[in-house]
């Protein structure tokens, strides 16, 4: 090896590293990619750790019996129940138009939210009545998960794991 080919670390990068490192980021990209959404959906979670929210637990999803077996389609989970010390929410989903999503949701114990449905690239909000009762008419199927907050602000966020709807 002569004198010219040794390479030190402490070097900055040359032409030749360069062009090396896009080759390398070319071959990676074609034969291990970017799984669609990865990126969106790391940037949802991180914003959703941020919230430094107590986080329910999923307690219990409804689907009918039978729906894994046979040849009909697969049935969606339609009722889906969190819970944490301070709040216990229920959410229903239905299917609306276009492919989407209707969420009907209640909380106990019953009072005024506001419930922040949170998605990979947005936020909507809603508050729900004195009973604690809410709904979000239309989402797009996919990742989402709920915040939510007493709407005389005492008390702190509560957050649902993320769903896919």
């Amino acid at each position: 090896m002569s004198a010219e080919s040794k390479h030190s670390p402490d070097e900055p990068l040359d032409a030749v590293d360069v062009a090396l490192l896009a080759d390398l980021a070319r071959i990676a990209d074609e034969l291990d990619p970017v799984p669609a959404g990865l990126v969106e959906r790391s940037l949802f979670a991180i914003t959703l750790a941020g919230l430094e929210a107590e986080v329910m637990e999923l307690e219990y999803v409804q689907a009918p019996a039978m729906s894994v077996r046979g040849d009909a389609p697969p049935v969606e989970a339609r009722t889906i129940t969190f819970t944490s010390e301070s709040v216990t929410v229920m959410i229903s989903l239905s299917p609306a138009e276009g492919g989407r999503v209707r969420v009907d949701g209640w909380a106990a114990p019953a009072t005024a939210l506001r419930v922040e449905l949170h998605r990979p690239g947005s936020v909507t909000e809603t508050a729900s009545d004195d009973d604690g009762r809410f709904v979000f008419d239309a989402v797009d199927r996919g990742p989402a998960s709920l915040v939510v907050r007493r709407a005389d602000g005492t008390g702190g966020a509560v957050s649902t794991p993320v769903i896919e709807l």
